[in-house]
Parts: C-alpha cells; structure tokens; sequence
C-alpha cells in the first residue's frame, strides 16, 4: 500500500467521510475512492489536488514527500491548537517523544 493510499485512508476517516461523499465531490463513484485507497489505481493530478484541497493538505503530504513548507507546519499547528487540552498535551508529548529517539540516535 503506498503512503498516498494509507494517507487517503486516514484523512477520509479522520474527516468522517465516507467513499461515495468524497468519489461525489470528485465527480466519480466510491468504487474509484476504493481503488485509490488501495494501491490499485492512483488519481491523476488533477484529482490528486482536489484530494489535497479538499482535505486541506499538500499534495507533498498526500504524497509522502517530506514536511519542508513552513505553510504546511503552520496549518498542522493550527490544527492542534483547536484540539482540546488533553489532546493537545497528547501530541506534545508524541512529538517530544519522537524528538528524543531522533536525538538519542
């Protein structure tokens, strides 16, 4: 399964949005959404932006490519910080974790 297929996948879900809601604002049925998510088929770019703008991401994130847009970083802050508390300290703390096994190495 490619990263643009598992980061479909997660944005739709996360979104609440199920296969045939996303295929009907792409103009296609759920079957195309389907194949998309599994690696059998991949969207073309125009689609593939549609995808991006609909999840308010970057191509690049849908993608796998890495996180070099301070635009980007700014939009998934904003994210975070309508979070609740909890959540927000959650993250913090993955984050916090994942910087300490990186500087550990």
């Amino acid at each position: 399964m490619s990263m643009l297929s598992k980061r479909l996948k997660f944005l739709r879900k996360e979104k609440g949005v199920n296969q045939k809601k996303l295929g009907d604002f792409l103009g296609y049925g759920y079957s195309a959404i389907s194949n998309y998510e599994s690696g059998r088929n991949e969207p073309s770019l125009d689609i593939l932006i549609k995808i991006a703008d609909y999840f308010e991401v970057s191509t690049d994130y849908l993608l796998g490519r890495a996180i070099n847009n301070s635009e980007e970083i700014k939009n998934i802050f904003y994210k975070i910080e309508k979070l609740p508390e909890s959540e927000k300290i959650f993250i913090y703390d993955i984050i916090n974790l994942c910087f300490n096994k990186a500087v550990i190495k």
